[in-house]
Formats: C-alpha cells, structure tokens, sequence
C-alpha cells in the first residue's frame, strides 16, 4: 500500500455552510458535555507503530498546503496507531501541550497516541495548547494535512441515487421534508449516526433542530439499523463504506467514480497540525512523519479499483449481423462510458472465435454458436481483461475454436478462467493485480452438457468439484485480497432464486468466496448479502451482456456490477442497469425504468 496526499485548489466544506442551533431530536441519545478534548479517549485501534521522538532541534520541515501536496509513491500507508492501554507517564516539563478539536477523525487523533503515552505530549485546552490539531481551511500551510471524504448511504434496498447540499442543510435544521425523497413513502428518514460522524457534524453546525430526526448507534449496528427502518439515512467516512450501503451522488457526483477527485466532492473536509511554538509544532510534525503514522486522507485513488463483472456474451446469430451491418463497436455504442470506468473489467464469453465462422443469418434457429475472429475488437474496444469461460456454448462449434480463443487471449494477454485447454487449466484460477489490490477469479460450470466440459485431453469449461474448490477458494484467500466465484448454472427464466439455487451459491461463500456471482443468467435474478461487516455479496444472475435475446421484457434488461475495492476490501457496489435494444446494444435504463427494475429485481432477493 503506498502512503499519498492529495492536491486541492478550492473546496467547499458542506457544514461550514452553517451554525445552527437546537438540540437533539426527542428520543434520540442526547449529545455529552463537551471536553476540551472530547476525542482523546476514541483514538482509533490499528497495528502498533514505530515510537516516535520529539527532537525540538530537528530540520525544519516545509509545511505543505492543500496546493502543494502531491502522491507519494514509493511510501506505505502507515496504520493508524492503537489508542493507550495505561495511564500514560507523567509529562516531562519539555511536554508539547496538544489541543485535539471536536470533530476531527479518530483516524487522525490516533497518530498521536504514541507521543501520550510516552509523555513527550500532553493533552491540553485551546488556550494553552502549543500544538492542535483541528479544522483547517484548504490553504493553510501546515507540516500534516489531511482531506478526509465523508459520504451520504442508504441501505442498498434503497432506490434513491441523489442528495443535495442544500437539502442536508434544510434536513440539518429541521426543514425535514426535504429529504422526503430518500423513503418510498415520502415520510422524513431518520438520520442514523455514529457518536463519530455526530461529532463531525455538530463540530461544524451545532446541534440539529429540536424536530429533526436523529439516531446515535454503534458503527456495527449502522447498516442493520438502516435496513429495520428502510426510511433512514446515514453519513459515513468513505472507509467505513459496505456493501449493504448504498452510497449515494451529492449533487449529481458520484464519489465512486474514478474520475471524481475529492476537489469536486462537497463533501471533503480538511484537518491539520497547527501551533504558535514553532519548534514545538516542528518537533511533534517530524516525530509522526518519521513514525508514518499519518494518514493523508481516507481515499486515496491510487488504492483503488473498480471491477466489473458482467454476465453472458454471445457475438453471434443477429447481434453479430449487426455488428456486420452497423459496425464493429456498434454493442458497446451506450455502454461505453460506464466500462470507462473500470480497472478490471469481467464477461462471461460463450461462444468461441473460430478461423472459419460463417457470415452470421440473424434469422438461424440454430443454437451451435461461433463468432468471427474480427468480433474480438469490440471486447478489446470495452477493456475487457478477463474472461471467463463456464459457458455452456464454449465447445458448440468444435475443441479448435475454444483452442483458438485461448490463442487469442493469451496473444493480448487477457487470462481466462472457468475453462480452458484441459481439465486442469480449466479450473486454474486467474489473478489481477490493481492499485495494491489483488483479485482472485474462479468458476465452474454446474450443468454441462458433457460436450461443454474439459477432460484431461479436451480443453472445456470446468467442471463444479467440491472438494478441490473447498481447498483452491481457501488457498487463494492467503494469496489475494477478493475472491471472486462464478457459476454456470441451470439457465432460469425469472428474477428470484429458487432455494436450490440460492443454497448452491451460498456453499461457495460459506468456502470463503467474497463475491458469488451468476453467469448463466439471460435473465437477471436478485442479490444476497451474507453478513452485515464482511460477508459475500451474492449476485444470482446478472443478465445478458451482449445477446440478441429480444423475446421479453426480462432478456433484455441486464445489470453490470462495479465492485469498489479499497485497500483490498470490497466497499461498494453499484448497479449499471440497461435494456438490450436491436438485439445487439445495451443502454442505460431511463430513470423510471431503473427504479421499477430495481423494485422487482429488491422484492425477488426478498428484501
């Protein structure tokens, strides 16, 4: 992991915006006095670090400003220390008196830690405070500077997608309608908090109005006790993410976008070290930098990925005419930019590349598939990097054109999984390495037909063997970060899982899978969760990707699913949701579409 700070030119903290006043809504846990140093006793836990020394004679250090921090490389990303275990010894009389405001994250406060509980630091008030760490505004030059990312979720049932500025603000002092939008009843949610994020929030605007709906939970009951009210709202540090959350835009920007610098994020405050003693503020900045224990922001891009999976493609019969007829690329004209996205980018590919694949008849009743060497471009074209290959179709049109797929992939070094040139190739597992996250991919075919899988002398999809992916899931666990499971399983045509199915796909997350995924789908089916902090994220069936399934409603939607991994956890997911037109072309699903679809797709996971 490497260690980064990040460059900011302007910024608009949201709850500097206001000072209101009140206090805590009626039956809600009301806030504790204030302390001159309410967060001492939180500094967060993590691996110990190096103990650092004061030394007042050290080189000065150039304090950087938001302008002028950039990414470090080379460096690793320190662990936030653990908080004191002893009453710490008694301050020397060369102690650095430290004043740790409201607000600021335990993240940050932890990096003193070690100079308490050595004595080289001692607590203070304000006033007396030599050192503090505190708010700060984006200029200020300062010898440590942080950007932490907060963001507002909804539990992942949720359709909501958007939230304002102004409307928080509205919420904040109890113009509670305004965010009425975010229940399906149009009834006020409840913000549900952590003491944290609570802090953070009055730090900034005082205490919320007498009317407006607040909670004050545990950080493990946050996601539960949003899912039990369904009308409820939370804010979260971007680490704290999970899957049950749904992260939501602010202002139509999507923090999980690759592309969004935390600059455009309204949501991004800014903390730093500042001090009146400058070699008191010199030596406590030199002993945590030489400790590592600072922690530059809490969304760093260059220790993130995003990965896509996607469900079937099967570049043949009218989707390859047109391609044919309309072009190449023609799929992949509305998708696009959603694949620009990604990092690592997933497809099931079906049907096999062969040398002497016939001009395609979109009308052909035939269900032996192949597609056109030349078809390959629009997979490069999209950034796909790797490809399964469970598939029930990968043998249709002879052992020589998956041989000759296989050729092709491994030329544009594109690893394959879920088959391959025989048996033990077949279940060989592929990995991507991304940002210091790595991605273990392993699938099998439940179903066949016979003709489908490989044997020890014909290459195939991989067969589903219990007992050697029990031990292969558990080994790619020490070797990677995420462990991905597909599944070729039995084709069927409707959105929930039945529990034969739902029992087969929780086996492989109950052997250690992260993610479960579906491949077989031409339909897509719902989602299953199996713990609320670091369980799998199931996904029965995603759909076509590129199929020319025009026959219903169902074999024309699809989803692709962005996976954010941070720091080698999966954070998020979100949902591209499409309708397959001219039986060969997803789009995006219009605002009323995608908000049906997710309705049925949320009521057949039975949520």
């Amino acid at each position: 992991m490497r260690k980064i700070a990040l460059a900011r030119r302007c910024g608009v903290w949201l709850l500097c915006a206001l000072a209101l006043t009140g206090c805590f809504a009626r039956g809600t846990r009301p806030p504790p006095t204030p302390t001159l140093n309410a967060l001492a006793p939180e500094l967060s836990p993590g691996a110990p670090q190096p103990q650092p020394t004061l030394d007042l004679n050290a080189t000065p250090i150039v304090p950087p400003t938001a302008e002028s921090v950039v990414p470090t490389e080379s460096a690793a990303q320190p662990t936030p220390a653990e908080p004191p275990t002893q009453p710490a010894p008694p301050p020397s009389s060369s102690a650095v008196r430290l004043f740790i405001a409201e607000g600021v994250p335990p993240a940050l406060a932890a990096a003193f830690t070690p100079l308490i509980n050595s004595g080289q630091v001692v607590l203070s008030d304000a006033a007396n405070a030599q050192v503090q760490l505190a708010r700060i505004a984006p200029n200020t030059p300062t010898p440590l500077l942080a950007r932490w990312v907060y963001v507002p979720v909804v539990p992942y049932v949720s359709t909501a997608e958007n939230i304002s500025v102004v409307d928080i603000q509205r919420f904040w002092r109890g113009e509670i309608a305004a965010l009425a939008a975010l229940s399906e009843g149009g009834q006020p949610p409840v913000l549900v908090m952590t003491e944290e994020v609570r802090r953070w929030l009055v730090s900034g605007l005082n205490q919320p109005a007498p009317n407006t709906p607040t909670e004050v939970v545990l950080g493990e009951i946050l996601a539960p006790r949003l899912w039990e009210l369904r009308s409820a709202w939370s804010i979260v540090p971007f680490e704290q993410l999970n899957p049950t959350l749904k992260a939501l835009r602010v202002d139509g920007v999507n923090i999980l976008s690759r592309s969004v610098s935390i600059d455009q994020w309204s949501m991004t405050d800014t903390f730093g070290v500042t001090g009146t003693d400058a070699a008191a503020l010199q030596a406590v900045s030199q002993a945590i930098l030489s400790a590592g224990s600072w922690l530059p922001t809490n969304r760093d891009p260059s220790r993130l990925t995003a990965l896509i999976l996607t469900g079937v493609t099967a570049l043949t019969r009218a989707t390859a005419w047109k391609m044919e007829t309309q072009g190449i690329l023609y799929p992949a004209r509305d998708i696009a930019p959603f694949f620009a996205e990604g990092d690592i980018i997933h497809t099931s590919n079906e049907v096999a590349f062969a040398k002497n694949c016939p001009y395609p008849d979109p009308a052909s009743p035939s269900l032996i598939f192949c597609s056109r060497e030349k078809y390959f471009e629009l997979l490069r074209a999209i950034g796909i990097n790797v490809i399964e290959l469970t598939g029930n179709h990968v043998n249709d049109w002879g052992t020589a054109a998956l041989l000759n797929s296989l050729e092709l992939y491994t030329a544009y070094s594109i690893p394959y999984f879920g088959g391959g040139k025989n048996a033990d190739d077949a279940r060989r597992a592929a990995i991507r390495e991304h940002n210091g996250n790595k991605i273990a991919f392993i699938g099998c075919n439940a179903v066949g037909p016979n003709g489908a899988w490989a044997t020890a002398a014909r290459p195939g999809a991989a067969r589903c063997d219990d007992a050697y992916l029990s031990l292969e899931i558990a080994r790619l666990k020490t070797v990677a970060d995420i462990v991905v499971m597909t599944i070729q399983y039995q084709e069927l045509y409707q959105y929930n899982a039945p529990p034969a199915q739902d029992a087969f796909f929780r086996k492989y997350a109950a052997m250690g899978a992260d993610v479960v995924i579906g491949s077989q789908a031409h339909q897509p089916q719902g989602f299953a969760f199996t713990a609320w902090q670091g369980g799998a994220f199931i996904h029965f069936g995603l759909g076509n990707l590129f199929f020319d399934q025009m026959q219903s409603l169902g074999t024309r939607q699809m989803f692709a699913d962005k996976l954010i991994i941070y720091e080698g956890r999966h954070l998020s997911t979100e949902l591209y949701t499409g309708i397959i037109e001219d039986y060969a072309r997803p789009r995006p699903m219009t605002p009323t579409e995608r908000a049906a679809f997710l309705k049925t797709i949320f009521r057949a996971s039975g949520w």
